[in-house]
């Protein structure tokens, strides 16, 4: 999810890992840019965006391996 407070956002796993630093409204962009270069995964899942951390998708990486 995208957590938004005081016009800043950063992209939050399920978990509660967020990225390191938070970013204003105009820098989206470099916001998921960030979030892949720090592991997280971003996908779209039945028409909902969902942001998951490298942590929490391992699981799901070594299945996709497996099947």
């Amino acid at each position: 999810m995208i957590e938004k407070l005081a016009g800043q956002q950063q992209i939050v796993c399920e978990c509660g890992a967020s990225q390191t630093r938070t970013y204003q409204a105009d820098e989206f962009d470099v916001m998921v840019s960030d979030a892949r270069r720090e592991g997280f995964v971003i996908t779209k899942v039945s028409g909902e965006w969902q942001h998951t951390c490298e942590d929490c998708s391992r699981p799901a990486r070594a299945q996709r391996r497996l099947l």
